[in-house]
């Protein structure tokens, strides 16, 4: 995309943003999250937050809110996920009046200007049907958020290499929910996130139903802080890296295929799992690493079989310790 896809134009109506946020027991995150909306260049008309169930204390803290008309305070009676957190907060946010919807975790923390830097593009180009930031951790572009489909036979998901954040934007196809805005008349034509997903795929799924619109613009200066902790000092192997959520992705992918791609690909993504799965049958031959491949082996045939027969939700067997 060129640079001159981002010029400054002051004309046209007063856009109308709200943000939807989902927290789970991250309360001190959660209260910088809300400051940083609170402090937006172009004030958000709605803040909408979804407590998953917080047993920290949030229901408390999120009561001073409550008589503030700018927000809308969503309190559920059990940990439905991401997914399902995220359905909520949109679904709330499609009764609103808006025009555009940020979509972040209580650990994103958006810059003053960012909807500000964003709302330029929107307004430039009319076209538009969903944008994003840039996102930071301990100062470093993180470029997992902003993914490409390389191949979509093989269906090989790439992130956007960081020589395209020194543009000052890029088009792309597969988004987190860390810093996407969607446009409210086209989030109500794709519907909402897949709460069936429970964690993990639900936020590339909906961003498949985005590219049928036109998929996502990454406003490179538009910043995010993800106060997360990245991996550091030795890394395990792919394989051992697997727990339980590794159960949802894999299922999650394989709905999100057999929804949106061909049968050819499908048939990679099966064969994708059978791979996976002789190797950690292999895992289970070596003495020392016999438990986690039983578990793997398990583990993945669940998510291969729950994945092609549409058992989606919550699985008991796959949750936290």
């Amino acid at each position: 995309m060129p640079d001159r896809f981002v010029t400054d134009f002051t004309g046209g109506t007063k856009m109308k943003y709200g943000v939807v946020i989902v927290t789970y027991n991250r309360l001190e995150l959660l209260k910088e999250c809300i400051e940083n909306c609170i402090r937006q260049t172009i004030p958000f008309e709605k803040i909408i937050i979804v407590n998953n169930c917080s047993t920290d204390g949030t229901d408390e803290y999120l009561q001073q809110y409550k008589a503030d008309m700018r927000f809308v305070i969503s309190e559920q009676t059990e940990n439905l996920g991401g997914a399902g957190g995220f359905r909520v907060g949109l679904e709330l946010a499609g009764k609103e009046d808006l025009d555009w919807v940020l979509i972040i975790d209580d650990d994103a923390m958006i810059a003053e200007d960012y909807i500000q830097k964003c709302d330029r593009v929107i307004r430039r180009y009319p076209n538009v049907v969903a944008c994003s930031g840039t996102v930071y951790t301990d100062g470093k572009i993180q470029t997992i958020h902003r993914r490409v489909i390389a191949n979509r036979t093989l269906y090989l998901e790439k992130n956007v290499p960081l020589s395209a954040y020194e543009r000052k934007c890029f088009r792309y196809d597969l988004a987190t929910f860390c810093g996407l805005m969607v446009r409210a008349d086209i989030l109500a034509k794709i519907g909402l996130p897949k709460s069936e997903y429970f964690i993990w795929y639900d936020d590339t799924e909906f961003s498949m139903r985005l590219r049928k619109y036109g998929g996502i613009v990454n406003v490179n200066a538009a910043h995010l802080n993800h106060k997360t902790v990245l991996p550091s000092g030795e890394q395990k192997g792919f394989f051992m890296r697997m727990g339980w959520r590794t159960y949802y992705g894999h299922r999650n992918r394989l709905d999100a295929v057999k929804t949106h791609c061909s049968k050819v690909t499908q048939l990679v993504i099966y064969a994708e799992f059978m791979v996976f799965i002789v190797c950690g049958a292999g895992m289970c031959l070596i003495p020392k690493y016999h438990r986690q491949g039983k578990y793997i082996t398990r583990m993945l045939w669940d998510a291969w079989m729950d994945g092609k027969a549409g058992r989606l939700g919550k699985n008991k067997k796959y949750v936290p310790n």
